[in-house]
């Protein structure tokens, strides 16, 4: 097919490459500059290349057979080059890269695809890894009962983790790495509502004074702080979020900063408004992070 199409094609090219002032009618050509800057790309691509190396070394006619045809443009455009052509020298190297383009997708290396494959894995087990060291974590001091639920949601993936590491010894890592996006799920679901159940609820008990209050809104604050760092970590984010996360988490601190002047000063009921303000910025900079946070 390839052949054919080298036999049919380059004629009709060569045609209109001789034919410089037709094609200088429709096309701004390139400068030889920038043409010469593309041979050289080309040439260098031809010659050192994991693509030209796996033609060599392989007799893989998806690969060998684009290749042989981006050489032969690649010659006919240095031929249009030194013509001083320079549309068609364009023209011609412009197809042999379109050419070792659809040879790499077609023709991936597989040491390279099984390269991607385990880091992947790889990846994935060592984020299973966090989200149970976090797991284990967040569950130290809740009831029970409460416990033994969140396990028993936690259970399966003992067995997803073990088939995933069967189906790797096979080789099988496309499997594997889908069974741990699985084990994924079931963590982030469980830990968003265990991470959140760990922020400080007390009883809707009366407070004695204005000052046992802001100690009260005090602890609470420090409780959605330290959910920051947990939550950024096992959620991971993107940069945007995470940038739109530390501008909650900015504005919380200048406004704990704010109410720790106002309760210096003896004004603890207002001390206690700023302070409710600043958890409030450090909820939605947990629920931007995708964090399910109770009001």
């Amino acid at each position: 097919m390839i052949p054919t199409a080298i036999t049919l094609w380059l004629p009709l090219l060569a045609m209109f490459a001789s034919s410089p002032a037709l094609a200088d009618d429709v096309v701004v050509p390139p400068t030889r500059e920038e043409v010469l800057q593309e041979l050289q790309l080309v040439k260098m691509l031809l010659a050192k290349s994991p693509l030209s190396e796996r033609a060599a070394r392989d007799n893989d006619n998806q690969i060998k057979q684009p290749m042989e045809l981006a050489r032969t443009l690649y010659n006919r455009a240095n031929e249009a080059f030194n013509a001083g052509n320079m549309v068609w020298a364009g023209a011609f190297l412009d197809e042999a890269l379109s050419v070792m383009e659809d040879a790499a997708r077609l023709g991936s290396d597989p040491l390279q695809v099984e390269t991607k494959q385990r880091a992947r894995y790889a990846e994935l087990m060592e984020d299973v890894r966090a989200f149970d060291a976090t797991y284990q974590d967040v569950r130290k001091g809740m009831p029970p009962k409460d416990v033994k639920n969140y396990d028993a949601r936690i259970e399966p993936t003992r067995a997803l983790i073990h088939r995933a590491q069967t189906l790797v010894r096979d080789g099988q890592y496309p499997e594997g790495s889908e069974l741990l996006e699985k084990v994924h799920a079931i963590y982030i679901s469980v830990l968003n509502e265990l991470l959140a159940s760990t922020a400080f609820v007390y009883d809707t008990t009366k407070f004695k004074s204005p000052v046992e209050e802001f100690e009260y809104e005090l602890a609470r604050y420090r409780s959605y702080e330290e959910l920051i760092p947990i939550a950024r970590t096992q959620f991971k984010p993107d940069e945007n979020t995470l940038k739109l996360s530390e501008r909650y988490v900015q504005e919380g601190h200048k406004a704990l900063a704010t109410a720790e002047k106002q309760a210096a000063a003896g004004d603890h009921p207002a001390a206690i408004k700023t302070l409710q303000e600043a958890t409030k910025r450090l909820q939605t900079a947990l629920r931007t992070i995708g964090l399910e946070v109770p009001e």
